[in-house]
């Protein structure tokens, strides 16, 4: 029975192979000659070159490409816009927080006025003003590093030299308290430059 079995399958493969070798089909030839396509000759020269390995190469024929002048335009020199974006601040909720931050702040209540900046900023998450106040809740709470990640935050929406400056201020305290000479080389340049 086994060999039965091995039998039909050489067979059934074997009659497979044979139908797949059947199905390809080889070029005939044709016994006429084709006409050769003459090309009609150029009265440029022959740009064909000759490898050493017997290829020879053919460049495309193309016209030079013609290269123009285009004039410069100078735009007249306009003053650079300071760009005001709305960042909340003008929302009476921010603006009663900002105060009661504020007032919390003057007398020394750094949980009760983080608190109500962390409110205000949830107002107006881009106000620089808040960060302002969170980095320097943070440097009386001796958090140095979480007031200068508080204050570089702030200087990317500080809009005012003002505003650059007092960030500026908080990170070289902090930086100070951190003993962090870098930063105190940083801080100190960029203060210069306001």
């Amino acid at each position: 029975m086994k060999r039965n079995v091995s039998t039909i399958a050489y067979i059934l493969s074997l009659s497979g192979i044979l139908t797949l070798a059947g199905c390809q089909t080889t070029p005939q030839q044709n016994s006429k000659p084709s006409k050769s396509v003459e090309k009609p000759k150029s009265e440029q020269p022959d740009h064909r070159v000759a490898t050493p390995d017997g290829v020879k190469i053919t460049p495309y024929e193309r016209p030079e490409i013609k290269r123009e002048k285009v004039p410069v335009v100078i735009a007249p020199q306009s003053k650079p816009q300071t760009q005001k974006f709305e960042d909340g601040e003008n929302i009476p909720a921010f603006k009663q927080l900002i105060q009661q931050t504020q007032t919390a702040y003057q007398k020394g209540q750094w949980d009760e006025a983080e608190r109500y900046a962390i409110h205000a900023q949830r107002i107006a998450p881009q106000s620089a003003q808040v960060f302002s106040y969170l980095a320097q809740i943070a440097n009386q709470k001796k958090q140095y590093a979480n007031a200068e990640s508080l204050a570089r935050r702030g200087l990317s929406y500080a809009q005012s030299p003002s505003q650059k400056k007092t960030f500026w201020n908080v990170i070289l305290q902090a930086a100070q308290q951190l003993k962090n000479q870098q930063t105190i080389a940083e801080a100190q340049k960029q203060l210069q430059r306001l």
